[in-house]
């Protein structure tokens, strides 16, 4: 058993997947396995992917129809065989001690999943923003309670663990053993599924912690699903309904149903600026089961003019 897996799940890739995969090959920590599922390419990333797996044992493919990237994550769950979990995109970048980092503060603070910060790189301008994690997590729950290289029970911060661990997986690296043994999967859902994915888990994780290090490259195209004009986005009424399984699955839903609520409405705040215009009225009317009257009745004002 290696210390960490890391699934990167792959399409049509071609033009970012060398440099993804050179920076996963250069990690300083030795003991890894590269698990890449080709979810049903039609360009050139099969060809690369079995280069990298002949030039390199740590490296595994394994293919499927296309059937999206929660699938395709799910399948390397089932396959890996690390004592850690860690996820990257094909086009995004790490550094080379990131996975040193992550492992070696997870064994030594004893914790079952540790958070990086991060750098979100936007291709088409080279802006570059740089999010704090601690200094997040302080404003969301409004107490200065988290700090870096500090494990931190999971039963001590319950109540805001929807708003907490609504982040992204990428810079993360999670206990193999929990989420096998909780079953523990993504939904299908295109929207908000690393929500879904973080919050299962830190329900069953007992400690997590954070470090300082700056140690992933997140890239934020202009033709991304997430950021750009799109129906898409429509899709996280499908998360909501994950997330709400989650909950009630696992019998959280009596005491979460209000941090849900709150979630939802941050939900809509992210994502009403890329919903078309013409479809924004459709939009705010699909949040009406979700939302108390009330709540509803004055986001509809606020934002049906």
């Amino acid at each position: 058993m290696g210390k960490v897996s890391i699934i990167i799940p792959v399409y049509n890739a071609e033009k970012t997947l060398k440099t993804c995969l050179d920076s996963i090959i250069d990690q300083t920590l030795d003991d890894i396995e590269i698990i890449c599922v080709d979810d049903g390419s039609v360009d050139n990333s099969p060809e690369i992917l079995r280069e990298y797996a002949q030039n390199d044992s740590r490296v595994k493919i394994i293919t499927q129809q296309n059937s999206g990237q929660g699938i395709a994550r799910n399948k390397g769950i089932e396959a890996a065989q690390g004592e850690f979990i860690g996820f990257a995109d094909a086009d995004d970048t790490i550094e080379p001690i990131m996975y040193e980092k992550l492992y070696n503060a997870a064994k030594k603070l004893d914790v079952d999943c540790v958070h990086a910060n991060y750098r979100v790189i936007y291709t088409a301008t080279n802006m570059v923003q740089q999010p704090q994690l601690v200094e997040a997590m302080n404003i969301r729950t409004g107490k200065k309670i988290f700090y870096y290289d500090i494990p931190m029970y999971i039963e001590d911060i319950k109540a805001n663990i929807i708003s907490l661990f609504s982040g992204p997986i990428w810079n993360k690296i999670y206990k193999t053993s929990v989420i096998k043994e909780h079953n523990i999967k993504f939904p299908l859902c295109r929207m908000q599924e690393d929500t879904c994915f973080n919050v299962n888990t830190h329900l069953f994780f007992k400690r997590f912690a954070c470090i300082k290090d700056v140690l992933y490259n997140y890239k934020v195209h202009s033709q991304s699903i997430s950021t750009g004009v799109s129906n898409v986005h429509f899709d996280i009424f499908d998360s909501f309904k994950d997330l709400k399984t989650i909950l009630t699955d696992n019998d959280f839903w009596n005491k979460y149903e209000n941090y849900y609520e709150d979630y939802i409405y941050l939900t809509f705040l992210i994502h009403f600026p890329h919903i078309p215009e013409n479809q924004r009225a459709e939009f705010i009317e699909r949040f009406k089961p979700y939302l108390r009257e009330e709540k509803f009745k004055n986001l509809k004002a606020k934002y049906l003019q």
